[in-house]
């Protein structure tokens, strides 16, 4: 008895449990185990089969795959069912996000629903509604005639626009500062009251009354040549009052100022009289800047003297009626009319 329990309970008689894959001796079943499942030679690898790599725990093998740009996957294909290999993947993560492109106007976006929402909203791609079915069951020949491609179009001559209704056209035309027009001026009146004559608001006056009386065959001393002679020279002096106002009144003073190139302006009508007392200046050409509305850096053409305006004046053809009233006050008649031909 004391035999026996001396065999089993002494270590050198315990036999002992040895594992195929370790040097080392356990004592009992349940120390294999726990040897086993603890010892790092016996532990079950952690690989991900993608990249290679191994880890020493499932739930670390779990992270890299979630966490991991390698494995970044479309929604719909679960990890697992991924058929791509590490190269792949590896051109899939390091490629740049594919561009969205707008064939009709060459603009490329980041994303498609930038492109979707470019495509709706832009002008350019306003498509004619899809015509009903009677019409797309029509003949080739006849839909190219029905079709948006052949529709007529409208075009703006001013600005080389076009647009897909008459409506839309004369709405630019209304709006549009482009086509904003000035009211009609007294020259403009005149010349357009001749029926027939190509008017152009951009030739000098003196050139528009002289293709006026090529127009009309005039020969001088004609009774209607003279009356076209008055009437353009009443429309040339209020045209005149509609560019330069009152002498009282600063605003005109102004305009004539700068239409001669005084600088700076002066700040009183007695000063800007002082100022322009001395000059020498062609009238038409006065009203050639007012139509212009001073909207150029082109200064009126000033002459040192009375002679020298003279010859200009006949030259150019350019002559303004000179009525030598001394009570008339606006600022161009009272202070720059002089007296360029004699009797």
């Amino acid at each position: 008895m004391a035999l026996q329990q001396h065999i089993r309970d002494s270590p050198v008689h315990t036999s002992s449990s040895t594992p195929d894959n370790s040097d080392r001796s356990i004592n009992t079943e349940q120390s294999l185990q726990q040897h086993l499942k603890k010892s790092p030679a016996n532990v079950q690898p952690n690989n991900c089969k993608t990249c290679n790599r191994s880890f020493g725990s499932k739930s670390a093998l779990e992270q890299h795959m979630r966490d991991s740009l390698v494995h970044e996957q479309a929604p719909e294909t679960p990890l697992q069912e991924s058929p791509h290999s590490l190269k792949q993947c590896l051109q899939k993560s390091t490629s740049p996000a594919q561009p969205y492109n707008c064939k009709t106007c060459n603009r490329i976006f980041g994303s498609k629903s930038a492109l979707k929402q470019h495509t709706r909203d832009s002008l350019d791609h306003k498509q004619a509604p899809k015509p009903p079915l009677e019409v797309r069951s029509q003949p080739l020949q006849q839909q190219s005639k029905n079709s948006a491609a052949h529709a007529p179009s409208f075009d703006c001559k001013n600005c080389s626009r076009t647009f897909r209704s008459e409506a839309a056209l004369e709405h630019h035309i209304r709006d549009s500062p482009t086509h904003q027009q000035a009211p009609e001026t007294p020259l403009d009146k005149f010349f357009r009251s001749f029926h027939g004559f190509e008017y152009d608001p951009s030739l000098p006056p003196s050139t528009s009354f002289s293709y006026l009386r090529n127009h009309e065959g005039w020969r001088r001393g004609q009774a209607a040549s003279e009356d076209a002679w008055n009437r353009y020279q009443e429309a040339l002096e209020g045209e005149l009052r509609m560019w330069y106002g009152e002498e009282s009144d600063l605003t005109s003073w102004h305009a004539l100022c700068r239409a001669i190139g005084i600088e700076p302006l002066p700040q009183t009508c007695e000063q800007c009289e002082k100022a322009v007392r001395s000059t020498h200046v062609n009238i038409i050409d006065l009203i050639e800047w007012g139509r212009r509305r001073g909207d150029t850096d082109e200064k009126v053409r000033t002459f040192r003297n009375l002679d020298a305006l003279r010859v200009y004046t006949t030259e150019t053809g350019k002559i303004f009626r000179n009525r030598f009233d001394e009570e008339d006050g606006n600022v161009v008649l009272r202070h720059l009319l002089r007296k360029i031909f004699t009797l």
